[in-house]
């Protein structure tokens, strides 16, 4: 099993502060094994959207609201998507299908 990522892991290879309604603040991190992770920062609605890059283009992997999960700024949110990465294994995600069967 891989190590979980932390900020530290990751390398800032785009960061633009345009920040605007239509055109919000951005931060690229890269993480060692390529992966492309963006954070985008609206600022109607204050909100920060955490993407990442699959080859058919940026794919929205979470979206937090600045006032409603307490996010500051882009660092902060893209903590909490390594957070969430890192999550313990919990007992539902053990879960199981049965197959089922016709009556």
């Amino acid at each position: 099993m891989s190590k979980p990522l932390s900020m530290e892991d990751l390398t800032v290879k785009f960061h633009s502060n345009r920040a605007g309604v239509y055109r919000g603040e951005t931060t690229i991190w890269q993480a060692p094994e390529g992966s492309l992770y963006r954070v985008v920062q609206r600022l109607d609605p204050a909100e920060f959207e955490i993407a990442t890059l699959v080859p058919t283009g940026w794919i929205t992997l979470l979206a937090l609201h600045k006032e409603a999960d307490g996010v500051a700024d882009q660092d902060e949110a893209m903590n909490r998507w390594l957070d969430i990465q890192n999550l313990p294994p919990t007992s539902s995600s053990d879960w199981v299908a049965e197959p089922r069967t016709e009556a």
